[in-house]
């Protein structure tokens, strides 16, 4: 396991949530993603808001706020 950033994607209805920079650990041998209990809430909530407020088909978010 590696800890590393990754991109975060979520398809809702009509729109798609990226969240990218998502700290993360990744399996080096298969590529596996795994987030932590902090990281998946926190996740959670940011999806929630945007899948709200979203008026486009596509949000892109930094999600360099997000803590492990």
């Amino acid at each position: 396991m590696e800890e590393k950033k990754v991109t975060y994607t979520e398809d809702i209805e009509q729109s798609v949530i990226v969240v990218r920079h998502v700290p993360a650990q990744v399996c080096t041998e298969c590529g596996n993603v795994w987030y932590s209990g902090t990281i998946a809430e926190q996740l959670e909530k940011l999806v929630d808001k945007f899948a709200l407020s979203a008026g486009s088909e596509v949000s892109v978010i930094n999600s360099a706020k997000l803590v492990a």
